[in-house]
């Protein structure tokens, strides 16, 4: 591997198009040298990604700094210490929903993005830590309808934990009738369990808050579901698909669609589904 725009690339090609003769020692030399140069600056950057992932700031740091003097304009190394400087930074107390929306902001901006140019793939291992430490802070025990993003339980599912995550929703009040809840539950429930387990809370939460109806459909993004939210949308095609009342009807639809499945308020549905035909 050799840096782009480095001059020996162009004399190694130069050297390998032309007679045996022509190929010289001190040709050689300087590939092998630049090759030598390119390992090592990848062996560093490695180190530094291998400790960044092992949530070791002061390792991450110092072979940083060798990274640095290595190959200064080495092209992760902007991404790279922008990483190093969050973990020196993390965390901090998070004692109130305010300080937990501006993390979440933060991270989902700044260090979001720096995560996947610096680590690839490895990037959501990176940032699942941060949220577990956000769910687990005195300023996410407490729910609150306008910062419900702040919330333990939406934390929980952020960081792969949608155990704790339905354990969270039931110190909100009235969850069975709280639409942030509902939502939390339904994707929480299918993770652990799948389609079955939430079917019914999706049921419920069309009724109650329709609008949410999609964004918590795309979050669980199962392959039947989607298949049969087209479908219903395909024959409701006289309701209005950006109306905030649309996903109300998927529920209707579904119990004439599937005559043996009971959802909440089944009698009603069927009712408002024939109205509706």
């Amino acid at each position: 591997m050799t840096r782009p725009g480095n001059p020996t690339l162009k004399i190694f090609y130069t050297s390998v198009s032309s007679p045996p003769s022509a190929l010289n020692s001190q040709t050689l030399d300087f590939v092998q040298l630049d090759l030598f140069l390119d390992s090592r600056a990848v062996v560093l950057a490695n180190d530094v990604i291998h400790a960044l992932l092992a949530r070791d700031a002061a390792r991450a740091t110092v072979v940083l700094e060798r990274l640095r003097m290595e190959e200064p304009g080495h092209h992760l190394l902007s991404a790279l210490e922008g990483l190093c400087r969050t973990l020196e930074a993390w965390p901090s107390p998070f004692t109130s929903a305010a300080d937990i929306e501006r993390a979440i902001h933060w991270l989902e901006t700044d260090v979001h993005s720096m995560a996947q140019a610096a680590l690839g793939e490895n990037a959501s291992n990176f940032m699942l830590p941060f949220w577990r430490d956000l769910a687990k802070a005195p300023g996410a025990k407490v729910y609150g309808a306008g910062s419900p993003q702040a919330y333990r339980a939406a934390l929980y599912l952020r960081c792969g934990d949608p155990e704790a995550a339905a354990a969270s929703t039931q110190a909100v009040e009235r969850p069975d009738t709280n639409a942030d809840a509902l939502h939390w539950l339904a994707v929480a429930r299918y993770r652990m369990e799948g389609l079955d387990a939430c079917r019914m809370l999706l049921m419920r939460l069309a009724l109650l808050a329709p609008q949410r109806l999609p964004a918590t459909l795309q979050e669980i993004d199962d392959p039947l579901l989607n298949r049969d939210w087209y479908a219903f949308q395909a024959a409701c095609h006289w309701l209005d698909p950006e109306g905030e009342e649309f996903g109300s009807w998927f529920p209707a639809w579904y119990v004439v669609e599937y005559p043996g499945t009971v959802v909440p308020g089944h009698h009603s549905l069927i009712q408002r589904s024939t109205v509706g035909g």
